[in-house]
């Protein structure tokens, strides 16, 4: 089957409603130009149209092929996959499509790619308007951006594989942007034939339909892009005397500027450049296409040569050194007499950096500040320093209570399992050595443990006094509150279950006032007195001589075998004895 022609479905495309199956598309419209025809931008293996929605506000590519490729839609998969969750900023949004568009030929249907319109212009269109206009300020910026484009790519683990002038789109704002992802690698694609072989002289000669491809695809097409621009950025008129007058529709080079550069005036020109880096790079390009394509280096590793980064280091602009290594990717390979101010370089930047984030510490004392600082703080390369070295004693204090916090930390894991006395007292003594006020995660547990030690020597002082039971009553509620009660032994379970027995009688004994005639106090100590009870209650003492005077009294006036009948009762830590008396 012969596969349809451009102007199969431009005819088409006169019709939106007819030419596509997609609602939207239908509804849309395709821009024309001066003969009302569907203006067309062409390539080497496919046509693009620019496509306005309903709304008449965005607009859209739509990519139609002049060739047929059984593997396209395979790879697109294979693209659409992998650029899903990491797409470089150079790389717009873009959907492949299959039985989307028909053709004016036989009316079949076609696939087709919808993409993100790049609003902007050719590099090739750009670099002319710029050369016109002397700009060498606008070439230099589009060659370092063209840099950081390729790192880009190589950073993702991508290869476009037709990287030339019609391929980069230059925005309004002056942002670079590649379209066409026909040739494009991914990992999963790597080792595959490659379906086109790009446009020349872009490409390195090793290039044909048996390359197989790899991630290493841009790297001669990355370089002569990149030197051809260093190069107009440096003589902008070399674009009028090889590009315009001659009506060459490529960015400088030739296909016989690489094949034989001893007569290739351009060659002349570009060894005489002021710049001796840029001539430099022209060389060494001219050199590669000459070499076997696998010995291509990446961009990176040629672009901002050392002679720059020299100047900047022997201006001590470090971090304009640091910046352009950092845009080279490695420096391995410097010179051996520049090692030393590179690492210099580096060391005095990230001091810099580091001392700039020092500073961005809050000046409150917390324990979230204080890990900060300590964190932030890099002997290394703050020793020695005057400015940093007054902020030593800072950062010491402030390690002191990180450390005074981990022991806390380390109290509070141990106590998790069971909670003791000695536990709750170790946790308040390492919280105390924390200033007053400071704020800190464990700062909720430590008043806790405040108040359950609190509560324990509470009890043990009530309990070693035994002045009042209610007293004892009253520290045992308080460590049932702080949710330390299972602490208690026992043996002193029991006390405290006497003395919450004999808080409620002694209450009463309180209670009876001395201004009352003494017939009826004794009548009130009689009844509510608990002679079991109170036995050895030291805090009963002061009403048991009127008990055992009333009792006695009493006894004196019944006959013989009718008394009340004293009893004696020991209770907490021997067995219960009962005396009764003579009388019975």
């Amino acid at each position: 089957m012969s596969w349809p022609l451009a102007s199969h479905f431009s005819t088409m495309l006169q019709n939106p409603r007819v030419a596509f199956c997609d609602p939207r598309l239908q509804a849309s419209s395709i821009e024309k130009d001066a003969q009302r025809q569907p203006r067309p931008w062409a390539g080497a293996f496919a046509v693009v149209y620019k496509g306005i929605d309903a709304n008449g506000r965005d607009p859209f590519a739509v990519r139609v092929f002049t060739t047929e490729s059984p593997e396209r839609r395979e790879r697109y998969d294979h693209i659409s996959a992998y650029l899903k969750n990491r797409k470089p900023n150079c790389l717009v949004d873009f959907e492949y499509r299959d039985n989307s568009i028909r053709s004016a030929s036989d009316g079949k249907w076609y696939p087709l790619i919808i993409m993100e319109w790049v609003q902007g212009e050719t590099l090739f269109n750009w670099a002319r308007a710029r050369c016109r206009q002397g700009d060498r300020r606008a070439l230099a910026l589009a060659a370092e951006r063209w840099a950081e484009l390729v790192k880009e790519l190589a950073e993702a683990s991508l290869a476009h594989g037709d990287l030339q002038h019609a391929n980069v789109m230059v925005t309004e704002a002056g942002e670079l942007k590649l379209v066409d992802y026909d040739c494009m690698c991914v990992p999963a694609l790597v080792g595959r034939r490659n379906l086109e072989v790009g446009v020349a002289p872009y490409q390195h000669p090793d290039r044909n339909e048996s390359t197989l491809l790899s991630l290493d695809l841009d790297n001669f097409s990355a370089l002569a892009i990149y030197v051809a621009l260093r190069s107009l950025a440096v003589k902008p008129d070399l674009w009028e005397k090889y590009v315009e007058q001659p009506g060459y529709d490529k960015l400088l080079f030739r296909q016989q500027d690489y094949q034989d550069p001893n007569n290739s005036p351009l060659c002349h020109d570009l060894k005489k450049l002021p710049d001796r880096e840029v001539a430099g790079l022209a060389d060494k390009l001219l050199e590669l296409w000459h070499m076997h394509m696998e010995q291509v280096p990446p961009l990176s590793h040629l672009a901002n040569s050392y002679a720059k980064v020299e100047k900047l280091l022997l201006d001590q602009d470090w971090q304009e050194a640091v910046d352009l290594l950092n845009r080279r990717g490695q420096f391995r390979d410097a010179p051996e007499r520049l090692q030393p101010l590179i690492r210099h370089a580096y060391e005095h930047v990230c001091r810099q950096q580091a001392w700039a984030s020092f500073l961005r510490m809050p000046q409150e004392t917390s324990e979230d500040n204080d890990r900060l600082m300590v964190d932030a703080w890099n002997e290394k390369l703050f020793v020695g320093d005057e400015t940093a070295e007054r902020q030593r004693y800072r950062v010491s204090e402030a390690r002191k209570r990180v450390n005074q916090l981990d022991r806390l930390c380390h109290l509070v894991q141990q106590s998790s399992g069971m909670i003791t006395a000695g536990g709750e007292h170790s946790i308040v003594e390492a919280a105390a050595k924390l200033p007053q006020g400071y704020q800190y995660s464990l700062l909720a547990r430590a008043k806790m443990a405040q108040r359950r030690s609190s509560a324990i020597d509470r009890l043990d002082k009530a309990l070693k006094t035994a002045s009042s039971e209610a007293a004892i009553v009253a520290a045992w509620r308080a460590l049932v509150d702080a949710k330390c009660e299972k602490m208690v032994k026992p043996v002193t379970k029991q006390r405290i279950e006497l003395a919450e027995q004999r808080a409620p009688v002694l209450k009463t004994l309180y209670a009876i006032s001395d201004d009352i005639s003494q017939k009826k106090r004794l009548k009130k100590i009689v009844a509510a007195w608990d002679d079991e009870l109170l036995a050895d209650c030291r805090e009963a003492d002061r009403w048991r001589a009127d008990y055992e005077k009333a009792v006695q009294g009493k006894d004196d006036k019944q006959p013989p075998g009718s008394g009340w009948g004293l009893k004696s009762l020991k209770v907490f830590g021997s067995k219960r004895v009962e005396q009764q008396s003579d009388q019975q």
